[in-house]
């Protein structure tokens, strides 16, 4: 996935190829085929014409029109189809009435919070290729696989979208709830927190960071990025 020439740890390259393979897998949710199908929608948003021109728009609900299909007989739900193009190309505007036509298409909560997960663990990949002058790299390979079916019964609602992780909220040393509010959202589905930070977790820590930079410049450039990205938390 990685040139040997690149300087970038081990425990990130095997973390990332890692998630490259578990994306191939059949979920909790989700086949194998589906979530690579998932993050094909996801680089699709990138070049999509109508992703553009919702953008461009004052209301992303203004604008009408087909997503640009990738690949060719995506068998995809619509609505789905259409939330990860939102997700990929416009998040900062993502509405709880995306999230409900999703829902009232007869796709659970846990199977959106699984979605999610691939099309931002795909995005981490992606954006790291990029940013390295790479091509991204070649869609996961779909494997056969029975979904298991495996959610968080004990989760709890909290006034979110979704039932959330029932978890301790006091604050640690670095002034941070015990339990991160990113974790806490994608609760309901063990699978899909699993997936997130093993592709998340090498880029990024609250302490001890394993950079050259300082945990204070980590710090700023964390921010600095979400805050671009309209990021939530």
């Amino acid at each position: 996935m990685y040139t040997p020439e690149l300087p970038l740890r081990s425990n990130l390259t095997e973390a990332h190829a890692a998630s490259w393979r578990s994306i191939g897998e059949a979920g909790a949710f989700w086949t194998g085929s589906e979530r690579v199908q998932m993050v094909a929608q996801a680089r699709a948003a990138m070049s999509c014409k109508l992703c553009e021109d919702r953008k461009a728009a004052l209301s992303p609900f203004a604008v009408r029109g087909e997503h640009d299909r990738i690949p060719e007989g995506s068998d995809l739900p619509s609505e789905l189809v259409d939330a990860i193009h939102r997700i990929r190309s416009d998040p900062g505007r993502l509405t709880k009435t995306v999230f409900d036509r999703v829902i009232a298409s007869g796709i659970g909560e846990p199977a959106y919070i699984e979605m999610v997960s691939v099309v931002n663990s795909s995005v981490i990949i992606d954006t790291l290729h990029r940013s390295l002058g790479l091509p991204i790299p070649e869609l996961p390979e779909a494997r056969e696989g029975e979904v298991s079916g495996i959610y968080n019964t004990e989760a709890v609602h909290r006034g979110a979208w979704v039932p959330i992780m029932d978890a301790d909220q006091d604050p640690i040393d670095t002034g941070m709830p015990t339990v991160p509010n990113i974790l806490r959202s994608m609760g309901l589905v063990p699978s899909a927190v699993q997936l997130f930070f093993q592709t998340f977790r090498p880029h990024y820590a609250l302490v001890n960071i394993p950079l050259s930079i300082s945990q204070a410049q980590a710090e700023f450039v964390a921010s600095r990025v979400s805050a671009l990205n309209e990021c939530f938390y």
